[in-house]
């Protein structure tokens, strides 16, 4: 398989066969499980650039199918915005991998092991793809332009970002950080256009909707002995298949019901649910161990849904650090209950936890998570990510009656040499109703629990 072309501003789409039959069981299709996939979510990232033995993150795609794909590959700041996309190219059964330290510090996609700059032969059990075009990809890059890599250095770790073509200034698209901190996303295309999921031309022209991808993904610090792996979020389109043409002369046979989707909030507001990728839920149970005479430590990777859409302005990336969160609620593993979520509580409990588009934070860090006064060691933790609740019930992600999209993985780090990472357990799907601040937080809040089960909805 090969790199077929680094982008600073783009992302193109694959198209396949139209499957016809709509799914009308919210509950089931709302379901994020590891099943191959239209888009994959990478939801955290952390690279040293200095130093390639410290902290870098690496991850793998896989086309499990004989066709040839292309997919690819966007790099978020911690405040959601788009800095670099790029292409890869997929022959059948194919297999890539990256390692985030090439890309931002060496400014090359892959090493020639493995690939190189031309498109690959086909393996013999591979065979043609006639839907996607490759007649834009042309001879694949060797390096980045080291412009580009000036700027994702520069967005990633100090959150700043020189003019580019068309693409303005900001000194605001990211936090500042000892390392260079995102996410990724990595959908199907059909071409290798230069449009970005921001763009319209992408919703257009290039969103591909064939579930076809799996993938994995490495966070490793070799001079500290830790490293953590996870398989990558897995968002299936449903149902699958059509071409964007295809599928808006037919809407009604491509929509499955879903209140919203992944990429909701970058489409159309004609076409809020265009992409047919599956919305992620907002509720969370995670579980905790800090101290102990293991020296356990954990931490939370928290991937949320921003408020930002197509045409963000600079100032608009500011905002994203301080999206606050409904609710936080610690158990010890005796069922003692401390709160800390929103201060909209009867009485109000004292804060407001606030997380970017994507973290990673210690559970020890009492700015989020509440103080256990008992000195308890372990537990679990509730986290509810929507930033609706009781204060915009009918604005934005709220008005649908849903939460506002989010992703937990669970880190844990012990005796100065094992690791670990798992995904949180989802107390409910992306159609699940929002919930407001829970019953530990204020007077008279829900019960904390998993969603009810909400069948079919028109």
């Amino acid at each position: 398989m090969k790199i077929v072309r680094a982008l600073l501003l783009s992302f193109a789409a694959f198209s396949a066969t139209a499957g016809l039959a709509a799914t009308i069981n919210n509950d089931d299709s709302c379901d994020v499980a590891v099943l191959p996939a239209a888009t994959l979510l990478l939801p955290y990232f952390e690279v040293d650039l200095d130093n390639f033995n410290r902290e870098t993150t690496l991850f793998t795609l896989t086309n499990v199918t004989n066709l040839d794909r292309i997919a690819r590959v966007t790099l978020w700041t911690d405040r959601s915005y788009p800095v670099i996309a790029f292409n890869i190219y997929l022959t059948g059964y194919d297999v890539q991998s990256i390692n985030l330290f090439d890309v931002m510090a060496r400014g090359i996609i892959a090493p020639d092991q493995g690939t190189g700059t031309d498109v690959t032969k086909r393996g013999s059990y591979s065979d043609f793809n006639p839907a996607i075009d490759l007649s834009g990809c042309g001879r694949l890059p060797g390096a980045l332009d080291p412009v580009y890599v000036d700027r994702m250095q520069s967005a990633f770790r100090v959150g700043t970002v020189p003019k580019l073509g068309p693409s303005p200034a900001c000194n605001q698209v990211g936090g500042v950080h000892a390392n260079a901190v995102g996410y990724a996303t990595i959908d199907v295309v059909r071409t290798c256009s230069s449009h970005l999921p921001t763009e319209r031309a992408y919703w257009l022209e290039d969103i591909a909707f064939e579930n076809v991808l799996t993938g994995d993904y490495q966070q490793v610090d070799s001079v500290n002995n830790f490293a953590q792996g996870n398989p990558l979020v897995h968002i299936r389109a449903i149902p699958e298949g059509g071409t964007p043409v295809e599928r808006r002369a037919q809407p009604a046979a491509f929509d499955a019901g879903f209140p919203r989707t992944f990429y909701s909030r970058y489409q159309a507001a004609s076409e809020p649910r265009f992409d047919g990728r599956q919305p992620l839920p907002s509720t969370f149970a995670a579980r905790w161990i800090e101290g102990s005479s293991s020296s356990f430590q954990t931490s939370l990777k928290v991937w949320r849904e921003g408020t930002t859409g197509p045409d963000a302005a600079c100032g608009d990336y500011a905002a994203q650090d301080e999206l606050y969160v409904t609710d936080v609620v610690r158990f010890d593993e005796a069922e003692n209950a401390f709160a800390g979520g929103s201060s909209l509580g009867d009485p109000p409990i004292g804060f407001t936890p606030m997380l970017p588009p994507t973290s990673r934070t210690s559970v020890s860090d009492g700015a989020v998570f509440p103080h256990v006064a008992n000195g308890a060691v372990a537990g679990w933790v509730y986290l509810n990510l929507d930033r609706c609740g009781l204060v915009f019930p009918n604005v934005g992600p709220c008005a649908d009656g849903t939460g506002a999209q989010a992703w937990v993985v669970t880190s844990m780090r012990a005796e100065g040499r094992y690791s670990t990472d798992a995904d949180a357990t989802a107390l409910g799907n992306g159609c699940s109703q929002a919930q407001p601040s829970s019953e530990v937080s204020r007077s008279g809040g829900v019960v904390i629990g998993p969603a009810a089960n909400q069948g079919s909805r028109p």
